[in-house]
């Protein structure tokens, strides 16, 4: 089974010269840009960076205790 890709330009091919061909035809460059740009398998995985965490970063979910004080 053909891919998708392969349908259109073999649909495209089949179009007489003019204007509607050289439009499918920048889209369809256009579209397989978008894909290779988008792919995610195109780059090396990679870790995400994670910021250093701190213990002020905690005081939004403590209320009124203190992140420095476990007896709150």
């Amino acid at each position: 089974m053909p891919s998708r890709t392969t349908a259109v330009r073999t649909g495209v091919e089949d179009m007489p010269p003019g204007q509607a061909r050289t439009d499918a035809e920048e889209w369809i460059s256009w579209a397989a840009a978008t894909v290779e740009r988008l792919d995610p398998l195109n780059t090396p995985p990679r870790l995400p960076d994670i910021p250093k965490s701190h213990a002020d970063d905690l005081k939004p979910f403590l209320g009124h205790g203190s992140p420095h004080d476990p007896t709150y």
